[in-house]
């Protein structure tokens, strides 16, 4: 299984959010870092993909509020269709 930890120390941006996901994934270099081009090169992996947010609420305020709501509802989506696991706070709230 492949994991992405967004982790509010690396993630100060929805750029930063996109980082980790191409970097860990291995994104092609036209990723378009927006929603639906993570969407697609998300539903395109056939591996195994874990999920692991950690802090949110200061993720939440690093990235946005209107862009994390759209994130999270992303997440959500990929999680029904089993394309993804997605954790939010795993370890509890530090």
């Amino acid at each position: 299984m492949k994991i992405v930890l967004l982790d509010p120390e690396h993630i100060l941006s929805i750029d930063d959010l996109h980082r980790a996901f191409a970097g860990t994934l291995g994104f092609p270099e036209y990723y378009g870092n927006n929603l639906d081009a993570l969407h697609d090169c998300l539903t395109d992996i056939h591996d195994d993909i874990g999920v692991i947010a950690v802090d949110t609420e200061l993720l939440r305020q690093n990235v946005g509020p209107r862009r994390w709501k759209g994130f999270t509802r992303l997440m959500a989506d990929l999680q029904e269709e089993k394309k993804l696991r997605y954790a939010e706070d795993p370890f509890g709230k530090e």
